[in-house]
């Protein structure tokens, strides 16, 4: 998952001048969000990423690169220069050679090799066992006085919020603003961290990827369609919890829709794209109904409150997001009454979250 937050947004702008003076060093030059190579204005963005196992990548979809969020608190800023180089090598073999499935290969070492870097971290794997174990002692200190600082007692929850202050500031973290507040007066839209997650990867979106986004949309996260060079992703926006939420509720739903088509398809004869795309459009539309029926009980004032909430999220990562509708497709009467009623009946069942403890690596 990737997060967005103030702390995260300082950190980027930290790691692209880097990467600036990096590419200087290369001969090349970054201006914002852009390489120009060869006479060709390359984009590349970053990000900040949560992961157990991930401590940087490249997308080559989005021209993205991506930095552990460990880094904001392990205070090592040659690992970190040497992280981003692997990265910026990732990328350099994209622009260069048109190699988007990448492995740590020739074009890949040479890069390492013409610029002399270490090439140590021209390998997938570096271990990192001492740093995780520093960067997860720090975030959980930082996070046990946030809690504190959120205490009913006004002194205690100042002086909490001081000594969080102070540690954040050690390890090169923007101070959070909770010195001068009161529980009270702390507005979560500014404090809660907003994360995102890929939940699915197209090379060309359908109608399914459609209505799953439609039905996302009911659970409290944002989702959007984000389209690159010969592809894109459908991301969720919003609180950590909801994202995991969401990211299950998008992999337990997308099998069953199918899985429901494919019985009725068989048992009714339904055949071709039309009936298909008609039956997923008519069982999300039931199902969208029975879901606001079931959330009844909750007020329009609240509502409206969640809804805030989630575009907050959205807007911190996609400040210009444009409006994003379903495609239109023909209609099949027989395909529209059968997903009509597998749509009323469909329950999302439980979903069991583990993680996995392994060490970090960079691919």
């Amino acid at each position: 998952m990737f997060i967005y937050n103030e702390n995260t947004q300082l950190f980027i702008k930290k790691v692209r001048l880097k990467a600036r003076d990096i590419f200087a060093g290369m001969g090349l030059e970054l201006k914002r969000s852009r390489l120009h190579y060869k006479g060709v204005m390359y984009p590349l963005s970053f990000v900040v990423n949560e992961s157990d196992k991930v401590l940087g990548f490249y997308d080559p979809l989005i021209y993205q690169i991506g930095i552990n969020k460990c880094f904001m608190t392990m205070n090592d800023e040659e690992l970190l220069e040497n992280v981003l180089k692997h990265e910026i090598a990732h990328f350099m073999v994209h622009v260069t050679c048109g190699i988007s499935e990448q492995a740590h290969g020739v074009e890949f070492r040479n890069i390492f090799k013409r610029y002399a870097w270490n090439q140590d971290f021209s390998k997938s794997q570096i271990n990192l066992a001492a740093y995780t174990k520093t960067s997860n002692q720090v975030t959980q200190k930082i996070q046990k006085l946030l809690e504190l600082a959120k205490s009913d007692n006004e002194f205690e929850a100042k002086l909490a919020a001081r000594k969080a202050n102070d540690l954040i500031a050690k390890h090169n973290l923007e101070k959070v603003r909770l010195t001068n507040f009161t529980r009270n007066e702390i507005d979560m839209r500014e404090l809660e961290d907003t994360y995102v997650k890929r939940v699915a990867s197209f090379k060309r979106r359908n109608l399914l990827h459609d209505c799953l986004y439609d039905i996302l949309k009911e659970f409290s996260v944002a989702p959007v369609f984000s389209s690159g060079r010969g592809g894109g992703y459908l991301e969720v926006i919003g609180a950590k919890e909801n994202v995991e939420a969401a990211h299950y509720i998008y992999d337990y739903t997308t099998q069953a829709m199918n899985g429901l088509w494919l019985q009725a398809k068989k048992s009714s004869n339904l055949k071709g794209v039309r009936a298909k795309n008609t039956y997923f459009k008519s069982f999300t539309k039931s199902f969208l109904q029975e879901l606001k029926k079931s959330q009844q009980h909750i007020s329009s004032r609240e509502l409206v409150h969640l809804n805030g909430l989630t575009s907050a999220h959205r807007n911190r990562v996609y400040p210009r997001v444009s409006s994003q509708s379903s495609q239109s497709s023909s209609f099949d009467p027989k395909a529209w009454s059968l997903g009509n009623k597998a749509g009323k009946s469909f329950k999302i069942g439980k979903g069991i979250n583990g993680k996995a403890s392994t060490k970090l690596i960079t691919y």
